[in-house]
């Protein structure tokens, strides 16, 4: 909630700004999350809509904001982009940014940044009024047809610029759209609505409820107490039971500590 309420702040309560900017955060992952936010942060969301009616001054945009078109690179689309970023820099007068270094390392290829880069370009040009068409999902699979985007024909062919890899759809995997719906979407639809008056609660729970459990090490670690958990619902639970409990050293006050102590 606090994370959304100072982008609010922050964009003059631009909903459809503060959805861009937590996008570009969750496609960055935790490596590169707040860096990407830190980018998109720096582009008015004005810009991404003039600009979503080409995917590639969309990519270029989101390319050259990211640094990745500082160097010359050989292939005919790399050039292209860095010839449309150079135009955007001076159509909208950009002021240059610093950006830390975007980290490759530790990732499988297919959540490489310039391909996350690549899937936010193909959301927002291929899904037009996004945040409206979010805020009208009601079910998991609604979500999913949504999400449902890959990328543009060179990155099917490349994970990196100027390097040929064998051909791939890269689309985004319902794991990952689940993590978007549960990091993202869930909280900013939940603000949105109290913000309007509206209570969904229960139809977010419901939501929570049919989503999978996520898989991290957090919830491993209660798996090995055997607590199993069956849906998004169950491990949203656990998580802020380990944020308010386990991180405070409140086991005391906690039934499932008291458990774990007699034990």
């Amino acid at each position: 909630v606090e994370p959304i309420q100072k982008l609010l702040s922050e964009t003059e309560n631009d909903w459809e700004a503060v959805l861009f900017c937590l996008l570009a955060k969750n496609f960055g992952l935790n490596t590169n999350g707040e860096i990407l936010m830190k980018v998109a942060k720096s582009i008015p969301f004005s810009m991404v809509r003039k600009e979503s009616s080409e995917l590639e001054n969309l990519e270029a945009l989101f390319f050259g904001r990211s640094g990745f078109l500082e160097k010359d690179c050989e292939d005919i689309y790399s050039r292209d982009l860095k010839f449309r970023w150079n135009y955007i820099q001076e159509k909208y007068q950009l002021k240059k940014i610093v950006v830390e270094s975007i980290q490759f390392f530790k990732h499988r290829p297919d959540n490489f940044p310039t391909i996350r880069l690549a899937q936010l370009a193909q959301l927002y040009f291929s899904k037009r009024n996004l945040f409206s068409q979010l805020l009208e999902a009601k079910t998991v699979a609604a979500f999913y047809e949504i999400f449902n985007v890959q990328v543009s024909e060179y990155w099917k062919t490349h994970y990196q610029f100027d390097k040929e890899s064998p051909k791939k759809r890269k689309a985004l995997t319902a794991s990952f759209i689940d993590l978007l719906l549960i990091n993202t979407i869930i909280p900013l639809k939940f603000m949105y609505s109290n913000s309007l008056g509206i209570d969904v609660s229960e139809e977010l729970i419901d939501l929570l409820l049919k989503i999978p459990a996520e898989k991290n090490a957090v919830i491993d670690k209660f798996s090995s107490f055997g607590i199993d958990v069956e849906n998004a619902f169950e491990t949203q639970s656990l998580l802020q039971l380990k944020n308010e409990y386990c991180n405070q050293k409140r086991c005391m006050n906690c039934v499932i500590g008291l458990e774990l102590l007699k034990s």
